[in-house]
């Protein structure tokens, strides 16, 4: 039997404010500009949960992941995306930072979208680069910015 005994590493939640919104008026936000979003025959999550700039700004330090994690083919750009997706709902309980494709000016590329607001549900998008490697990493940037272009979104 162990000598040692263990526990969970001690995680930092900071507190923000956190809000829902039905799926039917996070699509329209979506929709205002002109972005595009798979699968739409049937619903992944009803309700989405996000935060304002504030709230968002306490996080998202912790959704960029180092870029030694980086291996061809087995875990590269997409990748990124998708663990930022998951972490942050699991850890925080916040399901709006979404898995997207689309391109930037060196061609095909995963990152995140991620929906902000306050408790009218009125914000906006903005994007995320989760690989710690990328220049615009650890900033939170508007569509367009820096060539970042979102084809198609995971809701």
């Amino acid at each position: 039997m162990s000598q040692i005994k263990t526990q969970q590493p001690a995680i930092h939640i900071p507190s923000f404010k956190k809000w829902g919104i039905q799926r039917h008026y996070f699509l329209q936000e979506l929709e205002k500009q002109n972005l595009d979003w798979m699968p739409k025959d049937f619903v992944l999550d009803s309700w989405y949960y996000y935060s304002n700039l504030e709230g968002w700004g306490k996080i998202l330090y912790d959704l960029a992941f180092s870029s030694n994690l980086y291996k061809t083919d087995i875990f590269d750009c997409e990748d990124y995306a998708l663990k930022a997706q998951v972490v942050c709902a699991e850890r925080y309980g916040l399901n709006a930072l979404r898995f997207c494709i689309g391109f930037i000016p060196q061609g095909g590329h995963g990152f995140n979208l991620l929906f902000y607001g306050d408790e009218t549900g009125i914000g906006g998008t903005m994007l995320w680069e989760p690989n710690a490697g990328f220049e615009h990493s650890g900033e939170a940037f508007v569509i367009g910015e820096y060539g970042y272009q979102p084809k198609l979104i995971l809701i």
